[in-house]
């Protein structure tokens, strides 16, 4: 089986809950292309990578036929409790993010939120050729990466051009790797995958202290 994923986020998962509400970014892009469908639960969206669980949780609130996977039992074990708390449905599963259990042709839509940028470029380019897969001709994805304007960025081991591990950013450098893209390159490899449609914006802040750039993409199979 192909493995992607670093064990720092097992032990993450399992020490700490966090990302218990979903990204805004999300949001709109759920709403704005699903909120109108009659029967939602007609529709399969999967959490690609659900690390806490927000959007999963996210999801099933909205009536959406939901999957989600993660490749820490942890992440998975803990965003099912919550689910059960809540009196939520979603089919879960632990798995790689390199090689997933599910169908060709098999979802309406997938959203990755920061699952797949923290990869070699190597493995972006096959996750997202999973993610192409299991989508449905026409299937919509959501996926966001860290920019090159995120503080601690060519900092620390580097793994490949853009992908680094120890990099010098509070919230990055006890993850494993990470990669850091822009436009062009995520606009190219989402073509190069085959899909469609594709929209690239960014969104620029700081948090304590640290500048964060996100690249928020969005595409069509």
């Amino acid at each position: 089986m192909n493995q992607s994923i670093d064990f720092h986020w097992e032990a993450i998962h399992a020490d700490k809950q966090w990302g218990q509400y979903p990204a805004e970014y999300v949001i709109r892009f759920v709403a704005r292309n699903f909120y109108k469908v009659p029967d939602r639960s007609a529709l399969k969206i999967l959490d690609y990578g659900c690390g806490g669980g927000a959007h999963a949780w996210y999801l099933a609130r909205e009536g959406f036929d939901t999957y989600a996977f993660d490749g820490a039992p942890s992440a998975v074990k803990n965003t099912e409790a919550r689910m059960r708390k809540e009196h939520l449905e979603a089919q879960f599963t632990v798995c790689d993010a390199l090689e997933t259990p599910y169908n060709d042709n098999f979802f309406d839509a997938v959203v990755d939120n920061y699952c797949i940028a923290m990869n070699s470029t190597n493995e972006i380019k096959k996750m997202y050729q999973e993610v192409y897969r299991i989508l449905r001709p026409n299937g919509k994805l959501l996926t966001a990466q860290f920019g090159k304007k995120t503080s601690g960025y060519g900092t620390g081991n580097q793994i490949d051009e853009n992908t680094w591990t120890e990099i010098n950013n509070i919230e990055l450098c006890d993850v494993g790797k990470t990669h850091f893209t822009d436009c062009l390159e995520i606009r190219q490899t989402l073509e190069e995958t085959g899909f469609k449609n594709i929209e690239v914006d960014t969104i620029l802040y700081t948090d304590n202290g640290e500048t964060i750039e996100q690249i928020i993409a969005r595409a069509d199979k």
